[in-house]
C-alpha cells in the first residue's frame, strides 16, 4: 500500500503547489470548513459518478427508503469503528 505522502503527491499532481502550501497550514476545522465551502460551489455535473458508483447509490438510497429504521445515526456508527482493533 502507498505510504501517506505517495498518495498525497498522486491526488495534488495538478494542484497548484503555493495554494495547496498555503490550505495545509490551515488548522484541521478551518480544512475542514474549506472543504466544505469549495464542495458546495461544485454542481452534479462537476462530480463525476460512473454508472456502477450510480448503481450502488440507487440501490442503496431504496434500501433507505424501504427499511428507514434499519439505518444507524452516525455517532453510533462512529462509536462501533472506534471500537474495531485496528
Amino acid at each position: 500500500m502507498p505510504d501517506l505522502t505517495s498518495r498525497r503527491q498522486r491526488y495534488t499532481d495538478g494542484m497548484n503547489a503555493d495554494l495547496l502550501a498555503e490550505a495545509l497550514k490551515l488548522s484541521p476545522s478551518d480544512r475542514l470548513q474549506l472543504i466544505e465551502a469549495l464542495w458546495d460551489t461544485l454542481s452534479e455535473e462537476d462530480v463525476p459518478v460512473t454508472p456502477e458508483e450510480r448503481a450502488l447509490l440507487d440501490t442503496r438510497l431504496a434500501d433507505l427508503e424501504a427499511n428507514p429504521g434499519d439505518q444507524s445515526p452516525w455517532p453510533e456508527v462512529r462509536a462501533r469503528l472506534e471500537q474495531r482493533p485496528r
